[in-house]
This record gives C-alpha cells, sequence and structure tokens, in this order.
C-alpha cells in the first residue's frame, strides 16, 4: 500500500479567483436590486397618479359645474 502526500493546494489562485467572480457578482446582484426598486417606485408613482383621476372624478358634479358656469355667464353679461 503506497500512500501519497496530499499536493499543496495553492490558496493564492483560489482567492484570487473568488475575488475576481465576486467583482463580476457583486455589481451584477446591485444592478438587479436597484431596478427592482426602480420598478417600484415608477408603479408607486402610477398608482398615485391613478388615484388622483379617481378622486377627481368622485369630486366632479357636471350638474352643478353647469350651473356655476351659467351663473358666471350671467354675472358677466350683467356688467358688460
Amino acid at each position: 500500500m503506497c500512500l501519497r502526500r496530499p499536493e499543496k493546494i495553492n490558496f493564492m489562485k483560489i482567492k484570487g479567483s473568488l475575488t475576481v467572480e465576486a467583482a463580476v457578482i457583486v455589481p451584477l446582484v446591485l444592478l438587479c436590486i436597484m431596478w427592482i426598486v426602480e420598478t417600484g417606485i415608477t408603479l408607486y408613482g402610477e398608482t398615485v397618479e391613478l388615484v388622483q383621476k379617481q378622486e377627481m372624478w368622485q369630486e366632479f358634479h357636471p350638474a352643478k359645474k353647469f350651473r356655476k358656469l351659467e351663473l358666471l355667464g350671467d354675472i358677466v353679461d350683467t356688467f358688460l
């Protein structure tokens, strides 16, 4: 039975390899996170705009608006 001495592993190459991999993966992960945050902010902005438009229509009363415009027209005609 022949016992062989295990070869030494060059840990400097492994550390360098991990550094290169981290230099590639970390920016990609950060880019993905920033893209998700940007998408969330955009979605939030669109939701706020939609809610504001819905509130505008809930407060809109066409008959009341028409009466005010007619009254304003009568007032303007009276002074002209």
